[in-house]
């Protein structure tokens, strides 16, 4: 790839999309975004409209361009390749004249009632082994099964949020294994559909779009997707992967040991191992990687991020107040605990769609900064428990952190003297769009290095407050188990 090449990465996210250019060397030279709604009119229900996802893609690209034309003005030219990278699990389903409704996301929890009864122990064990997921309401089949099964015939194509993106680019139903994973229904061993699964969700295995690698061309930019992104047609675009891993890729590389922490809406917890390693315990998810040959196992904490708004919401704060709030405060939060899981379950170490918050030992002398506190300090304790099961057996030699923590100094070092360990900061505001960017350099023949220098701050070390917190992880792990 030349020089002055330049690759774009798309992250179609929970609630914006992300936009991110690379040069050829991998470092990341602009950047843009654009958010969009969830409807949420019925209990637990979670949909978007397909549409806007494209008019927000659109947006983002002018923020690029305003950033970039008044330095680079050539820059569109320039673009070479693109990538792609996306939330997930997402349901897309596709009828004669495109979306046959609005996606279903991976936060409405209408299935997971059904899920848990329709689903026994045994076959939950039988899907991990034969698909390294740990299945429930909220993956492809199963909200295909509760809300597409009597409509099915007017189905022609399933897909997941960043599949549909590379469907509109290109015209082209393709996925990779990553986001082949969220269905439900996908060997991991075997790398391609099960049609027996597929038929236990009622999802027609026609409809399934075809696997290629992540860093395989899907196909051309066509002549909509030119107009929608302001590029010339026939650049080629890549599969492309879920927005974990190609956050993972960008921040921690393909190198066992190192661990990726990305803080958005949920906080995702993933490394890299070679051995395709299931956890006898279930408590973990085993999806494959960017590249062939490599895993992810991975922890979701449910929304950490989101939870965070909703508090510093309820409190009438604005963004980085709860921080700063909570750094008022002392270790311990002046012996309240808080179990953060607030999105109805959890999906890290402990998956149990049954879980809720829980605020413990309150009493009048209890400021909101003390709650804040104990909030901030459930989620790092939740981040070290998934932490310490990873490093049951691959030891965690290093721990990259990307998303809200990175800019705040006094929540960063509650991190790293919770866990025990040095943080090095990724400062990127996306990730995904800047691991989809470097996955569409591979792509294109150019850089091969995936861990970007630039993009990193120094390692935050534990301070003097570290040891103290072993006495109080303890004590949360009383109270959450």
């Amino acid at each position: 790839m030349p020089e002055s090449a330049l690759a774009l990465g798309i992250d179609l996210g929970t609630s914006a999309v992300k936009v991110a250019v690379l040069d050829a060397g991998g470092a990341v030279v602009g950047a843009g975004s654009a958010s969009f709604a969830t409807a949420s009119e019925r209990p637990l229900q979670a949909e978007q409209e397909p549409s806007d996802w494209l008019g927000a893609l659109g947006a983002a690209m002018a923020v690029l361009g305003a950033e970039l034309d008044p330095r680079a003005a050539g820059w569109r030219g320039s673009i070479r390749a693109i990538g792609l990278a996306g939330q997930l699990p997402t349901l897309v389903c596709l009828g004669a004249a495109g979306p046959a409704g609005r996606a279903i996301t991976w936060k409405d929890g209408r299935a997971d009632a059904w899920a848990s009864q329709a689903i026994s122990a045994s076959e939950r064990r039988s899907l991990y082994r034969d698909t390294g997921m740990l299945v429930d309401g909220r993956y492809l089949g199963p909200m295909f099964h509760q809300h597409w099964l009597p409509r099915r015939a007017e189905v022609t194509s399933v897909l997941s949020a960043k599949d549909y993106l590379a469907f509109a680019l290109t015209g082209e139903r393709v996925t990779d294994p990553s986001t082949a994973a969220g269905y439900a229904a996908f060997s991991l061993f075997a790398g391609a559909f099960d049609a027996s699964w597929c038929e236990r969700w009622g999802l027609p295995l026609a409809t399934l779009p075809s696997v290629r690698p992540a860093h395989a061309i899907a196909g051309r930019l066509n002549r909509a997707g030119a107009s929608l992104l302001g590029l010339p047609a026939g650049v080629a675009v890549t599969v492309g992967s879920a927005d974990s891993v190609a956050s993972a890729y960008a921040m921690a590389g393909l190198e066992e040991g190192i661990v990726a922490v990305t803080m958005g809406s949920s906080t995702i917890i993933i490394d890299a191992v070679r051995e395709a390693r299931l956890d006898p315990k279930l408590r973990y998810l085993l999806t494959p990687h960017v590249e062939a040959g490599w895993f992810g196992r991975e922890m979701d904490l449910l929304a950490t991020g989101t939870g965070y708004g909703w508090l510093g919401g309820l409190f009438g704060w604005e963004d980085g107040a709860l921080d700063r709030a909570a750094a008022t405060s002392v270790a311990g939060a002046h012996g309240l605990t808080f179990t953060p899981y607030l999105g109805g379950g959890e999906q890290g170490a402990l998956w149990n769609p049954a879980l809720r918050g829980e605020l413990r030992g309150l009493a009048l002398h209890h400021t909101r900064a003390d709650i804040a506190r104990a909030f901030l300090e459930g989620v790092c304790f939740e981040i070290r428990r998934c932490l310490e099961v990873l490093g049951e057996t691959v030891r965690v030699r290093g721990i990259v952190l990307g998303g809200h923590l990175v800019g705040e100094p006094a929540s960063l070092r509650m991190l790293t003297d919770i866990l025990g360990l040095p943080v090095q900061p990724f400062t990127q505001a996306s990730a995904a769009a800047v691991g989809a960017a470097l996955g569409a350099l591979r792509g294109a023949g150019g850089v091969a290095a995936a861990r970007l220098a630039g993009s990193m701050r120094p390692p935050v070390a534990p301070g003097p407050a570290s040891p103290g917190y072993e006495r109080l992880y303890a004590r949360y792990r009383s109270v959450a188990g």
